[in-house]
C-alpha cells in the first residue's frame, strides 16, 4: 500500500506516477460509521484498479501542529491494520489528510481539490433514513459536494422496526439460476410464482437498449 500524508497547511502529498482511473474520498472520525465507510470504499476501490483513496479527518480549526502530526500517524496505523484485515489492498494508492474546519466544507473542499468522482461518509444508523441523513454532516456534503456521496452506516441489526421492511437474505437457489442462465431466468421455481407480478424485469447484454417497443418479460431477458 503507498501511503502519503498531507496536513491541514497542505504539506505532503501522494506521490503517485499514475492517472486514477477513479478517485475516493473517505471521511473519517475514528468512529465505527466511518470505518464501515472506509470498508465499502475499499469494496470499490479493490474492483477497480488504478484507483486512488484518500481518506480525511477533519480537526477543530487551532488544532496544534504535534496533534495534527498525531492523528495523522494514528490515520495510518488503522489503515494499515486495515489492509491486514481486508486484504487485496496492498497495491492500494492512499493519501492521508488531516485538515482543519468545518468536516462538510472540509472534506468537500478536498473532493474539489483532487476531482473526486465519488465521497464516501458514515452515518450512525438512526430510526428513520430521513434523521440518519438530514442535518448531519452527510446531509450537508448533499447539498455542497462536487461529486456523489454514499453515506455508509453500520451493518443493520435484527429489523424489528415497522417502519422499515424487512430484508431477507438471497435466495441460493435464485442466485445459481441466475449464473447458470445469464441472467436469462432470474427466479427459482420456489419463488417465481410470487414474484411473476411483483417483479418485472428486463435484462439487456449492452447499450443501447433496442429501439422497439415490446413487451417487458416477467421472469427473463426480452430477447426481441
Amino acid at each position: 500500500m503507498t501511503l502519503g500524508a498531507r496536513d491541514e497547511k497542505g504539506g505532503g502529498a501522494m506521490n503517485s506516477d499514475h492517472e486514477s482511473v477513479l478517485t475516493i474520498v473517505v471521511g473519517h472520525d475514528f468512529t465505527e460509521a466511518s470505518g464501515y465507510a472506509f470498508d465499502q470504499a475499499a469494496r470499490v476501490a479493490r474492483c477497480i484498479p488504478g484507483s486512488d483513496l484518500h481518506v480525511v479527518h477533519v480537526v477543530p480549526e487551532g488544532t496544534s501542529a504535534g496533534d495534527t502530526q498525531r492523528l495523522a500517524g494514528q490515520l495510518r496505523e488503522y489503515l494499515e491494520e486495515k489492509v491486514k484485515v481486508l486484504g487485496g489492498l496492498e497495491r492500494q494508492a492512499v493519501g492521508i489528510h488531516v485538515r482543519a474546519g468545518r468536516p462538510a466544507r472540509e472534506l468537500a473542499q478536498l473532493a474539489r481539490d483532487v476531482s473526486a468522482d465519488l465521497l464516501v461518509v458514515g452515518a450512525s444508523k438512526g430510526p428513520h433514513l430521513k434523521q440518519m441523513v438530514l442535518g448531519s454532516v452527510a446531509g450537508r456534503l448533499l447539498r455542497a459536494a462536487p461529486c456523489p456521496v454514499f453515506v455508509s452506516g453500520p451493518m443493520p441489526e435484527a429489523q424489528d422496526n415497522a417502519y422499515e421492511p424487512a430484508i431477507e437474505p438471497a435466495c441460493p437457489d435464485c442466485v445459481a439460476g441466475r449464473r447458470k442462465t445469464g441472467d436469462g431466468e432470474w427466479w427459482c421455481a420456489r419463488h417465481r410464482v410470487h414474484h411473476l407480478e411483483a417483479h418485472s424485469y428486463s435484462f439487456h447484454r449492452e447499450l443501447p437498449l433496442r429501439s422497439h417497443d415490446s413487451a417487458v418479460l416477467p421472469t427473463g431477458v426480452d430477447m426481441k
